[in-house]
């Protein structure tokens, strides 16, 4: 009997220190980058030093993660920090990458109560339209309204505009 008990305490013991010795990246979880251009930087600071730039759907091991903050592993073998928000489960389709609809979401499509506030994504709905015809709204105030639609900020501009007004990653710190 005290022979069969120090084999279950060895075997215990055992598989312990193995289990501990085994690599953490085992356990680890894939993530993929929601969109181009996302930072990879050296500390747990949007303001430290960039070591790696993701493009949409590259993928990244999550070694650790904190508050808004992930430390991943790049495919290239570089170990940093990201905001999980940069990042998604789901693989992205390699569509393009800008900070539209799937950069915020990580999806191509949202559900109708999800835009409802919005109105529609793209152009004016027929309902909208409608209106317009009816009220006799200027081709100019429709146009200006396209350009609105049509205007894209560069994601630089973007990140420097976060950066200056302590928005989005800049806001407050890590938490």
């Amino acid at each position: 009997m005290p022979d069969r008990i120090a084999r279950v305490i060895f075997g215990i013991v055992f598989l312990t220190v193995a289990t501990w010795m085994l690599p953490s990246s085992n356990w680890a979880a894939t993530l993929y980058a929601k969109q181009n251009d996302v930072k990879v930087n050296a500390e747990k600071s949007p303001t430290s030093a960039v070591i790696a730039t993701l493009a949409l759907g590259d993928p990244v091991t999550v070694l650790a993660e904190e508050g808004r903050l992930a430390k991943v592993k790049t495919a290239t073998g570089k170990t940093g920090w990201v905001f999980k928000f940069r990042l998604t489960e789901d693989k992205p389709s390699m569509g393009g990458g800008e900070l539209g609809l799937s950069g915020l979401t990580g999806r191509k499509t949202i559900a109708a109560r999800e835009s409802r506030s919005g109105g529609s994504i793209r152009g004016l709905k027929e309902s909208t339209e409608q209106y317009a015809n009816t009220k006799n709204i200027k081709q100019e105030h429709r146009d200006a309204v396209d350009r609105m639609e049509a205007f894209s900020i560069p994601p630089n501009e973007l990140m420097q505009f976060k950066k200056a007004g302590n928005l989005g990653e800049f806001s407050g710190g890590v938490q």
